[in-house]
C-alpha cells in the first residue's frame, strides 16, 4: 500500500513538473514572436511617419499666408502665429492673435529658464498649444489638432526657417 502511495505521489510530481516546463518553454516562444511581431510593426509605422515628413515641397511658399496655410495643412495645426521674441505679431491665421502675441513670449520664457527648451507644448483638456523657438528672431505659436512627435517639431522648425529665409 505504501508503495502505491508513493508511486503515485512521484508520478503526480514528475508529471507536474514536466508540464510545468513545457509550459514555460511554450509562453517564452509565444513572448518572443509577439516582441518581433511588435518591432516589425513599430518599424512600419515609423518608416510611414519618417517618408510622410520627410518630403519637402516642390514649390516653396512665395509669401508669409502660403506659409501658413501650408504647414496648417502639413502638420494639422488649426491656428498658426508667427511673432517676435518682443511679441510683435509676423504673421497670423488665428482667431485670436493677440492673445497669442501675448502668451508666447512668456511661454517661451518659461521653457528656456526651467525647462532649458526652446520648445513648450502645453495640454489641457481637448486644446493642445504649441510654443516652438524657430530661430532667435522668429517664435512660432500653434494651437494643434494631435500630439506632435519630436522629429516633427524639429522638420516643422528647420521647414519653418527654410521657408523664412526664402522669403527675406
Amino acid at each position: 500500500m505504501l508503495y502505491e502511495i508513493l508511486s503515485v505521489l512521484f508520478g503526480f510530481g514528475i508529471g507536474f513538473i514536466v508540464t510545468w516546463r513545457f509550459v514555460e518553454i511554450g509562453v517564452r516562444r509565444e513572448e518572443e514572436k509577439i516582441g518581433e511581431a511588435r518591432k516589425v510593426k513599430i518599424a512600419e509605422v515609423a518608416g510611414k511617419i519618417e517618408g510622410t515628413t520627410e518630403t519637402l515641397p516642390e514649390k516653396m511658399p512665395s509669401n508669409l499666408d502660403e506659409l501658413l496655410k501650408y504647414i496648417s495643412g502639413k502638420y494639422m495645426l488649426s491656428e498658426v502665429t508667427l511673432l517676435t521674441p518682443d511679441g510683435l505679431p509676423i504673421a497670423s491665421n488665428s482667431s485670436t492673435p493677440d492673445e497669442d502675441t501675448a502668451n508666447a513670449p512668456e511661454f517661451i520664457k518659461v521653457a528656456n529658464q526651467l525647462l532649458n527648451s526652446d520648445r513648450i507644448v502645453l495640454a489641457g483638456g481637448d486644446n493642445r498649444v504649441v510654443v516652438l523657438q524657430i530661430n532667435p528672431d522668429v517664435i512660432l505659436y500653434a494651437k494643434i489638432a494631435r500630439e506632435l512627435s519630436r522629429p516633427e517639431l524639429e522638420k516643422l522648425k528647420s521647414e519653418v526657417n527654410m521657408s523664412l529665409e526664402g522669403l527675406i
